[in-house]
């Protein structure tokens, strides 16, 4: 069993590194940033046009939050069953995808921090399934984390997921 949780680790990296591709294009417009907005201000400003269904996206943004909370709430409870449920919607969750937009239109560093919210939520799920508290409290914070990063980059209105504290 933990040589098929490493084949499927190992397999899920190369999958999102192939994923990414090299074919990406920086322009000069994706690095503006829309500070001192929140999101629903973002496209009326026009600061991120590479988010094209912006309603969608905020809220499958706003959805990850109530998950993550609810995520916190049930591994300090050792709920293993609502978490082996949020866990799964966790993973299923990408950013990318709630953008509306094609991978290759997307800023690098933003297809980047998606690459890495999936890898650490990977990490969470198996730490999860090991029923290990620690473990899998260290691997949500990864998790949370990788959610300031790109908040910082992407939305510094709203730089930190303090409500976690």
């Amino acid at each position: 069993m933990p040589n098929m949780k490493k084949y499927i680790s190992f397999a899920m990296l190369i999958l999102c590194i192939a994923g990414c591709g090299k074919s990406e294009k920086e322009k000069p417009e994706e690095k503006i940033s829309a500070t001192g907005m929140n999101q629903s201000e973002v496209s009326s400003k026009g600061e991120h046009d590479f988010i094209k269904n912006e309603k969608g996206f905020i809220v499958h943004m706003k959805d990850i939050k109530v998950l993550l909370k609810h995520l916190q709430t049930s591994i300090n409870k050792e709920d293993w069953k609502a978490i082996q449920q949020d866990t799964k919607k966790l993973k299923n969750s990408s950013p990318v995808v709630y953008t509306g937009a094609n991978k290759n239109d997307l800023p690098k560093e933003f297809v980047k921090l998606d690459v890495q919210f999936h890898l650490d939520a990977l990490e969470l799920v198996n730490a999860c399934q090991e029923k290990n508290k620690d473990k899998a409290m260290a691997a949500f914070f990864k998790v949370v984390n990788g959610c300031d990063e790109c908040h910082a980059k992407f939305n510094p209105k709203e730089t930190s997921t303090s409500w976690f504290r």
